[in-house]
C-alpha cells in the first residue's frame, strides 16, 4: 500500500473491529506493521500481533464462539494517524480460559483502544483499557489473581 493510498488511521480502525467481529484473526493481523506492538494494558501483556493472534484472540474466540464487538465512538487526530476507539466487547463462555472457569455466562465490557497507524496505512501499536474485576464478575469468578 503506497502512502497515496494508505488508509487513515480511522479506517483501518473500522476495519480491523470488522474483521473482529467476523473472528477472521488472520486478517487482523494482516493489518498490523512486521515491528508493531500491541499492549492490554490490565493484563500486563506486551505482544507482536502474531503472539497475540496465537495467544489471545484464537483462544478468546475458541471459548467464547459468539464473541463480538459494537463500535460506540472513534476519535482521530488531525494527522489520521491515531485513533481513540471506545467499543464494547462480549460473549459467552463455552470454555474454560484465561483462568476463568466455564459457567456458561456472557460479558459485555467497555473497551478504550488507542490505535496508531504508519505512513503505510499500517498499525505500528495497539493499547487497549478494560475493567478486568468487571470481566471476571461478569463470568462468574470471585477469586482474582
Amino acid at each position: 500500500m503506497s502512502a497515496q493510498t494508505a488508509m487513515s488511521a480511522k479506517e483501518v480502525a473500522s476495519v480491523w473491529f470488522d474483521r473482529y467481529r467476523a473472528q477472521d484473526v488472520d486478517g487482523m493481523v494482516s493489518l498490523f506493521a512486521p515491528d508493531a506492538v500491541i499492549e492490554y494494558v490490565p493484563m500486563g501483556l506486551s505482544a507482536n500481533p502474531e503472539q497475540l493472534a496465537v495467544n489471545g484472540w484464537r483462544v478468546l474466540i475458541d471459548a467464547f464462539p459468539d464473541l463480538t464487538n459494537e463500535v460506540q465512538k472513534v476519535w482521530q487526530d488531525t494527522a489520521e494517524n491515531t485513533v481513540f476507539v471506545d467499543v464494547y466487547i462480549g460473549g459467552t463462555q463455552v470454555k474454560d480460559a484465561f483462568g476463568i472457569p466455564n459457567q456458561g455466562k456472557k460479558y459485555w465490557l467497555r473497551h478504550l483502544f488507542i490505535l496508531a497507524v504508519n505512513e503505510a496505512g499500517h498499525m505500528s501499536r495497539m493499547t487497549a483499557f478494560w475493567d478486568s474485576v468487571t470481566w471476571y464478575q461478569q463470568l462468574g469468578k470471585t477469586q482474582l489473581p
